[in-house]
C-alpha cells in the first residue's frame, strides 16, 4: 500500500461518532470534526486494547488527508504508528485493514471519551487532566526519579544472568524442561492454573525457591485468601517476613513520594480513588463520588508525607463539610476501613521492596483485602516507573529487581485492577517478575488481550474448567485445551511455541 492510496481514501466509523461530534464540538469547543476524530482514535489506541468491531460504518467520511493531515510532518507518525499495530497482531499492511483499524479505534475511542467526560463530572479541565493522565506524560520524570534515588535499593542489582526454574519432565519422552524467566523477547510473567489440591501453590513456591538459590532476589507473596501459606515448610527456604493483615499493618509508606509536586500528588490521589472503587466490586463509587476522592485527597498529599489512611478519612470528611455535603458510602466505607490499621508508613517503597514478604488476609474482610492489595500495587507500579531499566548481560537476560507472586489471585483478576494491569503489562524492562496463582482458567476470562500477551509462561494442572479462546490461544492450541483429563502431578504448558504434557513430581 502506498501512502498516497491512504490519503485519498475515505474513512468513516460508525453512525455513533455522528452523535459523539455533535454534543463533544460544544462541550470542547472544537468545531472540525477531523480533531475529534483524532482524539477519539488516538485515545483508545492508547488504552492498549485491541477494540470490538465497530456496530456499522454509517459515520461521516473524511479523506485521510484530512483525518491525518495534508502534511508529511502530521499524517506519516500517524499511519506509522497504525502500521506498526497492524504488524503486531499480524495482519497485513493493506488499505482495508487500514480502514478496518481506524473505523474500530474510532469508534471505541468515542465511547472512551464519553466516559472521560461523565468521570470528570463534565468538567474541562478535569477532562483535560484524566486525558493526559490517560496518556500517562512523563511529567517531573527528572524530580520524581531524585527522590526515590536517595534510598534506592535496588540501584546494587546483582549481576544480569539467566534464571532458570525446572518445570518437569515430558509425559512422551521424558526429556528434562526448565524456563528462563527473564530471557530475551519474551515476557516473564506467569500464570499457574489448577483447582484445590492439583499442586499450583506447591509449583509457585518451588519456583520460588529455585529462583532463590541462584539469586537474592526480593519476593513479594500475597496469599490473597487465606492464611494458610504462612504454615507451608517450603516457605523456609524463601525466608520471608510474614505480615497478617490486619491485625498486623502493611509497614509501607503507600503514598511516599506524591508531595513532591501538583502532578504527582493529582495521579496519587485519582489512583486511591480507582484503588477504592475496584474494592467495593458489589457496587463501587459513583461518577460523583471519584472526582470528590480526587479533590478532596490531592491537597493532603500535596503537603504532607507520611499520610495514612486516618489521614484520608480525616481529609474527605473535611471536603464534604466544606462542600456542605452529606455523609454517603465514600465516608461510611473509610470509617469501616479505619477500625482496622491495614497500613502504617514505617518503610520507603525502596526500604520495603528491596526486603522479602508474605501478606496474608484470611481475617480481612473482602473490601480491606482489596483496597490493601491495590493501594500495594499502586505504590509499587509508581516505584517501579521511578527506577532505571534493569541491565542487560550480554545474551539479553535481564536483571530480576523482584518478583510478585499472588496465590489464590481470582477476585484480584476479576476487579480488573489497574494497578495489576500495569504491573503486568509495563514493567518487564524494569526487572519485575509477576506470577499468578488460580484455581481456573476461566480466572483470565475478561481480561484484554495485552494483559494475556504478557503471560509469558502458562502451567495449568488438573481443573474441570474449559479454556476461553484467549487462553487457548495461550497453550498455542487451535483445537481447544483439556485440562481435566490431566493427572495427578501433570501439567500443560508451552515448550519451544508448542502445548506439552509435563510430570512435574
Amino acid at each position: 500500500m502506498k501512502i498516497t492510496e491512504a490519503l485519498l481514501a475515505n474513512f468513516t466509523s460508525s453512525s455513533d461518532t455522528r452523535n459523539f461530534y455533535r454534543d463533544f464540538s460544544r462541550y470542547l469547543g472544537i468545531t472540525e470534526q477531523y480533531r475529534l476524530a483524532r482524539l477519539a482514535i488516538g485515545r483508545s489506541m492508547n488504552d492498549g486494547v485491541v477494540p470490538d468491531p465497530a456496530a456499522d460504518a454509517r459515520g461521516n467520511p473524511l479523506k485521510g488527508a484530512v483525518l491525518f493531515g495534508a502534511e508529511e510532518a502530521e499524517h506519516l507518525p500517524w499511519l506509522a504508528h497504525i502500521c506498526e499495530r497492524l504488524l503486531q497482531r499480524s495482519l497485513p499492511i493493506t488499505l482495508a485493514a487500514l480502514q478496518s483499524f481506524v473505523r474500530d479505534h474510532w469508534h471505541r475511542g468515542c465511547a472512551l471519551l464519553r466516559a472521560d467526560w461523565e468521570t470528570s463530572g463534565e468538567s474541562y479541565d478535569r477532562f483535560i487532566e484524566i486525558l493526559a493522565r490517560s496518556a500517562a506524560l512523563p511529567d517531573d520524570l527528572t524530580q520524581k526519579d531524585a527522590t526515590f534515588a536517595d534510598t534506592d535499593k535496588h540501584s546494587d542489582l546483582p549481576n544480569a544472568k539467566a534464571i532458570t526454574i525446572k518445570l518437569g519432565h515430558r509425559v512422551d519422552s521424558g526429556e528434562a524442561v526448565a524456563w528462563t524467566i527473564n530471557g530475551r523477547g519474551y515476557s516473564p510473567n506467569l500464570a499457574i492454573m489448577g483447582q484445590a489440591g492439583s499442586g499450583k501453590t506447591f509449583a509457585m513456591l518451588g519456583f520460588l525457591a529455585e529462583v532463590r538459590r541462584q539469586s537474592p532476589i526480593p519476593v513479594l507473596l500475597i496469599d490473597a485468601a487465606k492464611d494458610e501459606l504462612a504454615d507451608k515448610p517450603e516457605l523456609d527456604s524463601l525466608n520471608l517476613e510474614v505480615r497478617k493483615i490486619p491485625s498486623q499493618p502493611m509497614p509501607l509508606d503507600i503514598f511516599h513520594g506524591c508531595d513532591i509536586s501538583q502532578d504527582a500528588s493529582r495521579d496519587a490521589a485519582v489512583a486511591f480513588a480507582e484503588s477504592l472503587d475496584r474494592a467495593l466490586a458489589d457496587t463501587g463509587l459513583t461518577a460523583n463520588q471519584k472526582p470528590r476522592v480526587v479533590e478532596a485527597l490531592r491537597p493532603l498529599l500535596s503537603k504532607k508525607t507520611s499520610v495514612t489512611l486516618l489521614d484520608v478519612q480525616a481529609a474527605l470528611n473535611a471536603h464534604y463539610e466544606a462542600q456542605g455535603l452529606k455523609e454517603d458510602r465514600v465516608l461510611s466505607v473509610m470509617k469501616t476501613i479505619n477500625f482496622y490499621k491495614l497500613t502504617q508508613p514505617e518503610l520507603s517503597p525502596a526500604d520495603f521492596f528491596s526486603s522479602s514478604w508474605l501478606l496474608t488476609f484470611g481475617r480481612a474482610s473482602e473490601d480491606t483485602r482489596r483496597l490493601t492489595v491495590f493501594l500495594l500495587f499502586d505504590a509499587l507500579d509508581r516505584y517501579l516507573k521511578s527506577l532505571p531499566e534493569a541491565p542487560l548481560d550480554v545474551d539479553g537476560n535481564r536483571a530480576i529487581r523482584i518478583i510478585l507472586a499472588i496465590d489464590e489471585a481470582r477476585p484480584l483478576l476479576a476487579a480488573r485492577h489497574a494497578g495489576l494491569s500495569n504491573l503486568v503489562r509495563t514493567h518487564r524492562s524494569k526487572g519485575l517478575v509477576v506470577m499468578l496463582a488460580s484455581q481456573s482458567p476461566n480466572d483470565y476470562d475478561g481480561q484484554t488481550d495485552d494483559f494475556m500477551q504478557q503471560i509469558g509462561l502458562p502451567v495449568c494442572f488438573r481443573t474441570n474448567s474449559s479454556a476461553s479462546a484467549a487462553l487457548s490461544n495461550m497453550f498455542k492450541s487451535k483445537k481447544g485445551v483439556n485440562f481435566s483429563s490431566l493427572q495427578p502431578g501433570q501439567c500443560l504448558t508451552v515448550v519451544d511455541n508448542a502445548m506439552a504434557l509435563l510430570k512435574t513430581y
